[in-house]
């Protein structure tokens, strides 16, 4: 039940197939709008740059039909695009914020790390001071690496969160510790015999 627009890269190849794209769309019942559907397309080329244009014109269209709003004020809230170790930076994960504004100096918790921001950077590797709705930011300061997807969210203080996150660590321990279950001797023979 999430609003789509599909975007068919690299058409810019002459084995391209935009048609077969299309219709292997509507296996998966998303039906574009050349099929009859609700689903708006558009062609481009990320290599020539051919169509991006039309890509943003149409999702600025799609979000002000669709009243796609966020606030700006209070806490910053977001999710985890892609996170890693950077070798001289340390943990670093690309948030993308979703309301609110985070800044630099903010605590948060994210999945079951925490940490207080030391440096934004954009998209371009420029530092940033803050980052409102819908802006991707490579936030610096975690205490570990996170997962794509994790929620990320800024909490009042560095206790706040870190006490957040040992509560994650703990119930994330015990689901594993469930999921293992007690091994028996018979258990064990069992599994065993069975290769």
């Amino acid at each position: 039940n999430v609003p789509l627009v599909v975007a068919i890269n690299t058409i810019d190849l002459p084995t391209a197939n935009v048609e077969r794209v299309k219709a292997e769309l509507a296996q998966y019942n998303v039906l574009v709008e050349d099929f009859g559907g609700q689903v708006s397309c558009v062609e481009i080329s990320a290599k020539t740059g051919k169509g991006v244009d039309k890509l943003l014109e149409t999702l600025a269209l799609e979000s002000e039909i669709l009243e796609l709003k966020a606030s700006a004020t209070g806490n910053a809230q977001g999710v985890v695009v892609e996170a890693e170790l950077d070798k001289g930076k340390g943990p670093i994960a690309t948030i993308l914020i979703e309301k609110g504004t985070l800044k630099k100096g903010d605590a948060f918790v994210t999945g079951i790390h925490s940490g207080r921001v030391r440096d934004l950077f954009n998209e371009r590797g420029q530092s940033v001071h803050e980052a409102g709705p819908s802006k991707p930011v490579i936030v610096l300061g975690l205490s570990g690496t996170p997962q794509a997807g994790d929620s990320f969210r800024v909490v009042d203080d560095e206790k706040e969160a870190r006490d957040i996150s040992a509560r994650r660590r703990l119930a994330q321990k015990e689901r594993e510790l469930r999921k293992m279950g007690t091994i028996s001797l018979d258990h064990l023979y069992e599994q065993i015999q069975a290769g």
